[in-house]
């Protein structure tokens, strides 16, 4: 079982980036919506290629990459290949559409400039910045922390409610970055793939209520099935 495009939900909380959650909230695929909003085209005519660099641009730009670090990690991430200028007429039209997200970047900058040497998760876990961090270094940490130490918490509640609730016989494998592995008989393992589902979902949205929690789960006799 897996959460869908977990950061971005959790980074759109935490930057009241309210375009979004609406979009979020009325089933938008955001993928093909950010594809539509940086290349300029109804969200009608965008193609499964354009939906790539709508990815690309979301998660690259989410913590704050440059032009340049975009033309590489849409190459290397999605086989999107981009130009310089276009990945900065991108940029710059992300952050226009998702204006939120640019003022939490730019609260975050003002931090990094004035020496923060810590940063907390939704449910205050602690991480230090070295003192001879560099000011992106203190950015970096600033917004990737939040993000993906929130949903790290999320993740970590949803553990403990699995492991709460399985019943006899199925037991946690492992999880995966935003993925968990839980083992079951076959017998019972539709029913446990509904608890799990049910728990990560509950587990997630007990932190962040404002935007709508997705998991993907699924049954299958080993994991390269999925």
């Amino acid at each position: 079982a897996d959460y869908s495009q977990i950061e971005l939900r959790v980074a759109a909380v935490i930057a009241g980036e309210k375009k979004m959650i609406e979009a979020y909230r009325n089933g938008v695929d955001l993928h093909k919506q950010t594809a539509a909003e940086v290349l300029g085209k109804p969200l009608e005519d965008v193609s499964k290629a354009d939906r790539q660099t709508g990815k690309a641009a979301s998660f690259g730009l989410l913590y704050g990459q440059s032009a340049p670090g975009l033309v590489r990690y849409a190459a290397s991430s999605y086989g999107v290949h981009l130009e310089p200028d276009q990945a900065e007429k991108i940029r710059r039209q992300f952050f226009r559409t998702y204006d939120r997200l640019r003022q939490w970047h730019g609260v975050s900058r003002n931090k990094a400039d004035e020496g923060a040497r810590e940063v907390r998760t939704v449910l205050g876990r602690r991480r230090l910045i070295p003192e001879t961090a560099s000011e992106w270094e203190r950015f970096t940490a600033l917004v990737n922390t939040p993000v993906q130490g929130g949903a790290a918490d999320g993740m970590k509640q949803a553990l403990v409610l699995i492991a709460e609730r399985l019943p006899d016989g199925a037991r946690l494998i492992s999880t995966v970055h935003d993925e968990v592995l839980v083992e079951a008989p076959e017998s019972i393992a539709g029913q446990v793939c509904e608890l799990v589902r049910s728990s990560m979902i509950e587990a997630m949205a007990s932190l962040f209520p404002q935007v709508p929690i997705e998991v993907e789960a699924g049954v299958c006799a080993h994991w390269g099935e999925k």
